[in-house]
């Protein structure tokens, strides 16, 4: 993917210490654990799944300010097709995404996916993330299953060969008993990591779980959207403003003024973008009344 918006030039490239796909409704989502031991889900696979715009959903996360930190790019991803690059978005920050997504205004056969997603993901990410990697076991190559019988000595006046011989199997049941509490400590240590890991992850959980059921809330608060400076029908309005100058001769502000009062708002941005096509009607009935008039 270099070259791509999902490659960033310049940046390092990261690579998980583990990568896992698992299936969420029978589609795959792609879930890595990067250097620092952080869970992240791979951008791209959630937003195919949900069948939502990429370019438009990292600009969204990026523009939040919450959460564009979490926005993790260059990660190395193992394809079919070979290792690509791509952005990630860290687990933590899943559900505060998921939630700015108005369903409402998505398309109506995806709508379904979208609130699946939002009401059911995270969980299903969180229970990948919570789940113990296998430890590493002692290595039967180096360190013998079994306890090798302690070696007898022999008797003091045995010939110099047999104290040879014990001296040699005492060396190697020394060996074993240090190779043994090796991997033991190194195996309580990885434990302890991962008890840690399931405490931090619960803690999170219980944040996330916090934040999916203000979702409700989230979205009542945000409410309609309106004609903000980022939408198009904002620009498309300042051009049929245009054109109605240019028919009427009137100011821009006494369009703007006539228009904000015609919709009972206090401005004009304030018009909500379900009531666009009746902004259209009330530009084109104004231009048609001022060209008759001419």
């Amino acid at each position: 993917m270099e070259g791509s918006e999902e490659y960033q030039p310049g940046r390092p490239e990261i690579i998980p210490i583990e990568q896992d796909t698992i299936l969420f409704y029978g589609k795959p989502l792609i879930v890595v654990r990067l250097p620092d031991e952080r869970p992240a889900v791979v951008v791209r696979s959630l937003c195919d799944n949900m069948q939502l715009d990429r370019r438009g959903q990292f600009r969204r996360i990026q523009r939040t300010e919450a959460i564009a930190d979490d926005l993790i790019p260059n990660v190395s991803i193992t394809t079919e097709s070979g290792p690509q690059k791509g952005y990630v978005l860290v687990l933590r920050s899943v559900a505060y995404w998921l939630a700015t997504i108005d369903a409402k205004r998505v398309r109506e056969e995806i709508r379904p996916d979208v609130i699946r997603y939002q009401k059911e993901a995270v969980d299903a990410l969180y229970i990948w993330a919570q789940t113990p990697r296998a430890l590493p076991s002692p290595r039967t190559d180096l360190i013998p299953a079994e306890s090798p019988a302690k070696p007898v000595p022999p008797q003091l006046d045995a010939p110099q060969d047999d104290w040879i011989v014990y001296h040699q199997q005492m060396l190697q049941w020394h060996q074993w008993r240090q190779d043994m509490q090796s991997w033991k400590a190194q195996t309580d240590t990885k434990l302890e990591q991962v008890e840690q890991r399931q405490d931090d992850m619960e803690v999170r959980m219980e944040s996330m779980e916090a934040i999916t059921d203000l979702i409700p809330e989230i979205l009542e608060r945000l409410g309609p959207e309106t004609l903000t400076p980022q939408h198009q029908h904002q620009h498309q309005v300042q051009t049929l403003a245009k054109q109605l100058h240019q028919a009427t001769d009137k100011p821009y502000p006494t369009i703007y003024d006539g228009l904000r009062t015609a919709f009972q708002k206090p401005r004009y941005q304030d018009i909500l973008e379900d009531e666009w096509p009746q902004v259209e009607q009330w530009f084109k009935v104004q231009i048609e009344r001022a060209r008759k008039a001419k």
